[in-house]
């Protein structure tokens, strides 16, 4: 055998191993598993652990463990930051506390990279306030709570600066969209 046949043999056994990974990147095994894998970083990404954060009640420290979910929207007052939760808090160490608003004393940014590090599940709207896109809709040059769900009124009816509205919108699709593949299931029954 010469030279070229032996070559011409080597490029029709490489073509015949890369039709066939082919033929494996195409298949419905390989794209449920992919699909499977990415449903699952979503998930991680949508529902992250438990965030701990220490704050005082009658000048006594007590830690509580939240969903980065419950947080409806971070306000700045002067040096205090408050958080504003949909449904109670309840401290798992220290003094016994449960309130649906604990303070902060770091500012906003601090705030974000410590408890929403993949810029998920907090938006900033102005200087002074963070807020859960998941929980407001936009009108006008507000946003809005949907339906009720903090007692708190300073949660609601909350000005957007112009330079986040695009943001706002475009945070808001995106949950839209990951929620909708997450609930997609493409397995047939």
């Amino acid at each position: 055998m010469d030279s070229k046949d032996k070559k011409i043999k080597e490029l029709k056994a490489l073509v015949k191993k890369l039709k066939a990974e082919n033929e494996f990147l195409k298949s419905p095994l390989n794209i449920f598993d992919l699909i499977d894998g990415i449903k699952g970083t979503y998930s991680i990404l949508l529902n992250p652990p438990f965030k701990k954060i220490t704050t005082t009640k009658g000048q006594k420290a007590c830690t509580f463990e939240f969903d980065i979910n419950d947080v409806i929207c971070v306000i700045s007052s002067a040096k205090v930051k408050w958080i504003y939760f949909n449904k109670l808090q309840t401290s798992i160490s220290g003094v016994h506390h449960v309130t649906d608003k604990l303070h902060y004393t770091g500012n906003l940014i601090e705030f974000c990279k410590k408890f929403d590090p993949p810029k998920i599940h907090l938006l900033q709207i102005s200087r002074s306030v963070l807020i859960n896109p998941k929980y407001y809709y936009l009108n006008s040059n507000c946003v809005h709570l949907l339906g009720k769900i903090n007692p708190h009124n300073v949660c609601d009816n909350l000005i957007i600066s112009e330079k986040y509205i695009k943001d706002f919108n475009l945070r808001k699709s995106n949950l839209a969209e990951i929620a909708s593949f997450q609930k997609n299931d493409i397995r047939s029954k």
